[in-house]
């Protein structure tokens, strides 16, 4: 059943939010200061850690309808299971789920961000596709879902501003860049969902179950830092380049 942690760990991320978000105010964590915060790639990627703790408190602290520790009993139910503690995925899935990708992850992308820029926006593809998981079934059932709230007023209009500052006319890199963190971001949820079907099936152990969350997420990031160089514009001069192309 849940510990302690299942229940605290959503408010202990609120807590890393609020100091993020308060050096993001600052110029410690950017990386080309001779752009506006909103088209800086390192800020940005520290952005995406920030407001996905703020959609995590939504789901697994208080939903906007007031009701705590929300989303494993509404994922139960989505797939056909009933409410815990008689749901059949373990407890551990949602930690398994969440804690590699936004509390290493995100922030170790971030930092890293310098050396591979495209691998620190992952984190927004995973955000591009959780807001169109939570909108699309809400719009479908005209019902609520623990997540929601954020997704709509939080995750729509930022990922919009990170794709134009990313992919758009005066962004460094192609469209395809864009395209490549949408399908990193449906490839984690895919795996999210289709093992947790299969688990609960009795096809795979739940020891794999667990396993495949992180190994999936890892594979993802590898993914982005992997096609990173070949997805950036050659016109665009990067900050700190010293062979870089020149602008045209």
């Amino acid at each position: 059943m849940f510990t302690w942690f299942d229940f605290a760990w959503p408010w202990i991320g609120l807590g890393f939010a609020a100091v993020l978000a308060a050096l993001l105010a600052t110029d410690l964590l950017r990386g080309d200061h001779s752009l506006p915060r909103w088209r800086d790639l390192r800020w940005l990627s520290f952005l995406a850690v920030v407001v996905y703790l703020v959609h995590n408190v939504e789901e697994y602290a208080i939903a906007a309808n007031g009701v705590p520790h929300a989303f494993p009993d509404s994922l139960c139910v989505l797939l056909g299971q009933p409410s815990f503690p008689a749901c059949g995925i373990p407890p551990a899935f949602f930690l398994a789920v969440n804690i590699p990708l936004v509390w290493v992850a995100g922030p170790l992308a971030a930092l890293l961000s310098t050396r591979f820029r495209l691998a620190g926006l992952t984190l927004w593809g995973v955000i591009g596709v959780n807001a169109v998981v939570h909108v699309v079934p809400a719009l479908a059932q005209r019902a609520y879902d623990p997540g929601l709230l954020t997704a709509v007023i939080v995750f729509m209009p930022l990922t919009v501003m990170v794709a134009v500052a990313t992919v758009g006319r005066r962004g460094p890199y192609r469209r395809r860049a864009g395209a490549l963190l949408f399908a990193v971001g449906a490839l984690m949820h895919v795996v999210l969902a289709a093992s947790a079907i299969l688990f609960l099936r009795g096809l795979i152990p739940e020891w794999l179950l667990l396993v495949a969350q992180p190994a999936v997420i890892a594979a993802g990031y590898f993914i982005v830092a992997a096609c990173d160089q070949r997805l950036r514009k050659s016109a665009y001069v990067w900050p700190g380049s010293v062979t870089g192309p020149a602008h045209p």
